[in-house]
Parts: C-alpha cells; sequence; structure tokens
C-alpha cells in the first residue's frame, strides 16, 4: 500500500515538472517583482527568457539598478574605427541607450509598479548626457511645480549647462514632484528646487558632492513630510542645516560637510546619529529639540588635526554627552594616537548610563601608561557597560580625491604610518605592568572584549592585560591580529588566555 502511494506522488511529481509548473512561477507578479528588485537590472531582465511566464515580470520591478562598466564610458568619435559592420554589430549598446531601455522596458505592460528606486551609476557625465539622464528620471503624479520659475531662470540654466566645465548637471524641477518616490540619491549634481517641493513619500535622502547652499537644502527637506533618513556628504556649500516641523527624523548623518557651522532637529524619534569632521567650532554646533533619550546609537568620527585647546575639548564635550543616554557610542580617529583621554569624558557632565556598547577606534595614546589611564577615565564613567571594542589604528581608505570626485593614490602608505606608531614584534622577556583597578563595570558588568588589529606592542599588550585580569565576568572574547608570522600570532594567543580569568569563556583568534 505504501509502494502505491509512494508511485503514485512520484508520477504526479513528474507530472508537474513536465508541464513546466514550479512554485516561483506561481507567485504573483507583485511578488516576483519585489524579488527580482534585488537584482541589478540587466539581471533581472534577463528573467524573461525563462517561459512566457516571466515574459512580462520586469514591469512589476519597483528596483532599478544600472552600474555602467569601466573604460565604456567614451566619445562617440572615438568609436567609429571599426574595421568592418560585423564590428560594428558586436559593439555593445552605448550606456545611455541601456538605461532608456531598461525604463521603457517597464512600460510595456498595463499596470505597470511604480517605480521606487532608481540608480543610475555613470563613469563620468557629459553634457549631452543630459537630455537622456532627464528621460530617465520618473514622472510626477502630481502637478509640476516649475510654474514659479519665469523664463529668465530656465535660460540661466540652460546656459549653465551649456557653459559649465566640466558639464554640471542641473536635476529636473519635475523630480521634486514625485508623489510615489521613496527614496533619492544624489551626487555630484546641482539641485536648484523649486520653491515648492512636494516629494509627501520620500523617506531616504542622501545628497553628496552637492554645491547648493543651505537654503535649496532647506527646501528640499522641508517638501519632505515622511522623511526619516538623511544623509549629507561633503556638501561644502551648506552652512546651516534645519530638520524641524513635519519631518521627524530616525537617522542622520552628516560626513565631511567642513563649512556647516549650526544643525537643529527633532530628535523626539530619532535613533542614529553619526557625525564625521573635525572638532565643531562652536559648543552649540548640535541642537536638539525634543526627548533625546530615544538615540541607540551615536557615530563620531573626527578627522584633522588632533584637539589640544580647552575650547576645543569643551566643543567636544558638548557634541559627546548630548548623547549620555545611548546604548552605542562609536568613536573614531583617522589619527593615530588622537587623545579622547584628554577630560573628554569628566565628572562635569553625567555620566553615559545608558551606554552598553563602546566602539573606540585609534583614539587612544600609544604610551603604555597613557593609554591604562586614558581607558579607567573611561570606563569609570559607563557603569553600566558590557561589551567593549577596541581597534588600534583607523580603518581607513589610503585613497584621496580631488574636487571632481576622481581618486588618487597618496605619496606614503598607511601601514608606513602604523609601522611608525606599533612595535610589530613580540618580546617574551618584557616584563609588563600588573595594574589593578575596582571600576564597577569591568569587575561585573563587561561580558564582551574585541581586539581589532591586535599588533602586540607594548602599550597593546599592556591595556589588554589590565582589561582581562580586571574583568571576571567576561564570557566572550575576539581579536583579530595583524599580519604578522605565525609563531608569533600564536605566542600572543597564549598570552591573552592566560591573562583571561574565566577559563570557560567563548575565545575567537583571526
Amino acid at each position: 500500500m505504501d509502494g502505491e502511494s509512494s508511485g503514485s506522488q512520484l508520477k504526479r511529481r513528474r507530472k508537474e515538472h513536465s508541464a513546466g509548473g514550479d512554485r516561483l512561477s506561481k507567485l504573483e507578479d507583485r511578488a516576483l517583482g519585489h524579488i527580482l528588485s534585488f537584482l541589478p537590472a540587466k539581471e533581472a531582465a534577463r528573467a524573461a527568457v525563462l517561459s512566457p511566464r516571466w515574459r512580462h515580470v520586469f514591469a512589476a520591478v519597483h528596483t532599478v539598478s544600472l552600474d555602467e562598466p569601466e573604460g565604456t564610458n567614451t566619445d562617440d568619435d572615438d568609436n567609429r574605427g571599426y574595421d568592418s559592420p560585423s564590428d560594428s554589430r558586436r559593439r555593445p549598446p552605448p550606456f545611455p541607450t541601456a538605461v532608456s531601455a531598461a525604463i521603457i522596458g517597464r512600460q510595456r505592460r498595463r499596470g505597470v509598479a511604480p517605480l521606487r528606486a532608481l540608480r543610475v551609476a555613470m563613469e563620468c557625465y557629459r553634457g549631452h548626457d543630459t537630455t537622456t539622464v532627464d528621460q530617465s528620471c520618473p514622472s510626477p503624479t502630481v502637478g509640476s511645480q516649475s510654474d514659479d520659475e519665469d523664463e529668465d531662470e530656465r535660460d540661466n540654466h540652460h546656459d549653465q549647462r551649456l557653459l559649465c566645465d566640466p558639464p554640471e548637471y542641473i536635476v529636473p524641477r519635475l523630480l521634486f514632484s514625485c508623489a510615489e518616490l521613496r527614496s533619492l540619491c544624489l551626487s555630484s549634481c546641482r539641485l536648484s528646487p523649486p520653491r515648492t517641493v512636494t516629494l509627501p513619500s520620500l523617506v531616504t535622502l542622501l545628497l553628496s558632492h552637492v554645491p547648493d547652499g543651505s537654503t535649496g537644502v532647506k527646501r528640499l527637506v522641508a517638501g519632505c513630510p515622511r522623511l526619516t533618513d538623511l544623509t549629507l556628504e561633503m556638501c561644502e556649500a551648506v552652512t546651516t542645516l534645519t530638520v524641524l516641523g513635519g519631518a521627524r527624523l530616525r537617522r542622520l548623518a552628516i560626513r565631511c560637510c567642513h563649512n556647516l557651522a549650526a544643525v537643529a532637529v527633532d530628535s523626539s524619534e530619532l535613533r542614529t546619529f553619526e557625525y564625521r569632521g573635525a572638532v565643531p567650532d562652536s559648543a552649540s554646533f548640535l541642537t536638539m529639540h525634543g526627548d533625546a533619550g530615544s538615540i541607540a546609537y551615536c557615530k563620531v568620527d573626527l578627522c584633522g588635526t588632533e584637539a589640544t585647546s580647552e575650547v576645543e575639548i569643551t566643543n567636544l564635550r558638548h557634541l559627546l554627552h548630548q548623547f549620555v543616554n545611548a546604548k552605542h557610542l562609536h568613536l573614531e580617529s583617522d589619527r593615530l594616537g588622537y587623545g579622547f583621554d584628554k577630560d573628554v569624558m569628566t565628572a562635569r557632565f553625567a555620566s553615559f548610563s545608558g551606554l552598553r556598547h563602546l566602539e573606540m577606534r585609534g583614539c587612544l595614546p600609544n604610551s603604555d601608561t597613557g593609554i591604562i589611564d586614558a581607558m579607567r577615565r573611561v570606563l569609570e564613567h559607563t557603569p553600566n557597560l558590557e561589551a567593549l571594542s577596541l581597534a588600534f589604528h583607523p580603518q581607513k581608505s589610503t585613497k584621496k580625491h580631488d574636487a571632481w570626485g576622481v581618486y588618487h593614490e597618496p605619496d606614503y602608505s598607511l601601514e608606513e604610518e602604523l609601522d611608525a606608531a606599533h612595535h610589530l614584534g613580540y618580546n617574551r622577556n618584557m616584563v609588563l605592568a600588573t595594574p589593578t583597578a575596582m571600576i564597577p563595570c569591568l569587575r561585573s558588568k563587561v561580558r564582551e572584549i574585541n581586539l581589532v588589529h591586535y599588533h602586540g606592542g607594548t602599550a597593546q599588550r599592556t591595556l589588554a592585560k589590565f582589561l582581562l585580569c580586571n574583568a571576571p565576568a567576561i564570557d566572550k572574547l575576539w581579536c583579530e591580529f595583524a599580519k604578522g608570522p605565525m609563531w608569533m600570532q600564536v605566542q600572543l594567543m597564549r598570552e591573552i588566555k592566560g591573562w583571561l580569568i574565566n577559563k570557560s569563556a567563548n575565545t575567537h583568534f583571526a
């Protein structure tokens, strides 16, 4: 009986397979389009050849991502030297043509899904690409807001496109009235938004290398009542940023906007704050309106010269102590031994009572005594700390870029800078100090310690011994060694394990 049942099931499966049916194809177009939206546009379009069922599924894709291959962005005159018609037929279509084909391909079927995200990465922008890029922008479903612009302004915008060297793309005004747009990322182009911006569905906004000033950015943000995620990168013309009123951000990231002097934000729903730049010039750099107690993650990444004056240290204190209730604090610096130990976290302010996880990258001094004093001062102001992550150098890219975003390799190597600041050897005969400390969080709260790019220099070994010998509650240790001989890494691993009080702790070395 069982044999007959299994045989009938096998026949039924073969019949379904021969009929071309499968569970994936039985899904609705909306579900299939959502799945294909995670693929590049070319890969998603290739699904049309699977079967007649998949022929029009690309119309249900809500995210189109296209990336121009390197080396294909050449002028038309450079591509005319083909020896025969067959060579011309083998020539791939221009990248703007591929972008247009992807947009038009979604319109071949009635009831096309609204386009939520359009990502087009071009190798470089040329003046004659303006029309193609404008046509790729989604059409608004509400009236255009460009009526408030007179003919003279339109002529000036057109002349600016033609006369700017290198060419500068100006975002079409139709884009600022797209009711279905949820995510907008603009880089190296001018906004010039109209007086009234209507983006009721926009949730995520990223502006990078945008030459517009504070007025243009403020006008754009004011027209996004549902905006929850805002990122500004290298926007040198922006001097003030205000996000108050309708939009209630959940994430705000400010990176390398070096002329930004004042930020005012409604923090009632803010969960994540990220800042990269120099130490603010004013203690009132950041003003948060509302309850800031809900912020869970804060990252402060300092670049430039070390903060040494009392004014700079005071400004840094004011910035950090607005996040005393954050659960995860990430401190980073692109300079070795920046010196976060200089009374940045002092008793003048309330302790970081809500902090559970602290990350520090390149923020500790390199001396064996200074690094202990700095770490002790930090731990004394984090009474509820549970996880501590330390990276002994800033993991930064060695590339530099010019004003047009072109990257160049610097004249020095980061490894050379690291070699000068750390001892890359292991001296088994060196006697390390064993300072003891009755720090409450280290004795009873800290259960996880992570060490990144551990070189085994005197200062690092002293710090590791100090932490591990005074933390009996640790049950998880993760250590990533710098590149070096295997025998040296084995010796360092044995040494670290010997410092652990809890011998049954989960340890991982890489």
